[in-house]
């Protein structure tokens, strides 16, 4: 079962809230760490603009620049996110903007965010993503309709440290060996599916380990390199197998 079919009963709320043209203009999704809160909150981006993260002209997404180290949210991402928000949905009825780990803003940039909540753009909703509710101010926590996540169950944590253990037991194989491995996966029909299982996995993993201030760097560039073979993959125009074995070459 995947977060999103998880969360089918949030889902079907904003779809209620939609086909009753009661869509709010803020909402705070809050829980732990890994909770599936990034996952569903793309899921509800395709319900109001029809179109996920990638390329999306009517979506707006900030967190901080971890891969640059810089763990903050500033004003100047805030100002640029009021510009967008101030326009009209390109292709699309809603215009979203989602803010990741919003708990990271500077308190000029949560000053510039309860400006936009006292005076909300039509046909625009904003999401914050946070696992630290209680770091944000007041004044935005009343201003937004909290949505709650529970806690990932044990049981999934421990099927994906399955995964990261089977991806690491490949990444010690030779190298005939994994473009060999690439070649099995390929011929699966499943091989986007088991490529966002390791991506999920692995962000999870990663977004714990700095909760629990166990940053690990070598975990950074392997998620960038699924980042972009989850994108490859979706995508029909591109070499799939070709992807899959320049990823296991340099895992």
């Amino acid at each position: 079962m995947t977060q999103i079919q998880k969360y089918e009963k949030q889902r079907n709320y904003f779809e209620n809230l939609l086909r009753n043209g009661s869509l709010g203009h803020a909402y705070l999704f809050t829980g732990q760490d890994a909770a599936g809160k990034k996952l569903f909150a793309e899921d509800i981006c395709t319900l109001l603009t029809g179109k996920g993260f990638d390329n999306n002209p009517d979506l707006k997404f900030i967190r901080p620049d971890i891969e640059k180290d810089d763990y903050k949210i500033y004003i100047e991402d805030i100002r640029s996110l009021k510009s967008f928000m101030a326009l009209k949905p390109h292709s699309s009825e809603y215009k979203l903007a989602v803010i990741d780990n919003a708990d990271a803003m500077t308190l000029e940039a949560a000053n510039a965010i309860l400006k936009i909540l006292e005076e909300p753009p039509k046909r625009s909703t904003l999401i914050l993503i946070s696992s630290k509710q209680g770091v944000l101010p007041k004044t935005i926590l009343s201003r937004c309709e909290a949505v709650v996540f529970p806690p990932i169950k044990e049981v999934e944590t421990d099927e994906m440290a399955k995964v990261l253990s089977d991806l690491r037991k490949v990444a010690k194989q030779s190298m005939a060996e994994r473009i060999q491995y690439a070649k099995k996966i390929y011929e699966k029909d499943n091989y986007a599916e088991l490529v966002n299982l390791w991506l999920h996995s692995l962000h999870i993993q990663f977004i714990l380990s700095l909760s629990k201030d166990e940053y690990k760097p070598a975990s950074a560039p392997v998620l960038r390199r699924l980042l972009n073979l989850s994108h490859i993959v979706s995508q029909p125009q591109y070499n799939h197998r070709i992807a899959l074995e320049n990823f296991f070459v340099n895992l």
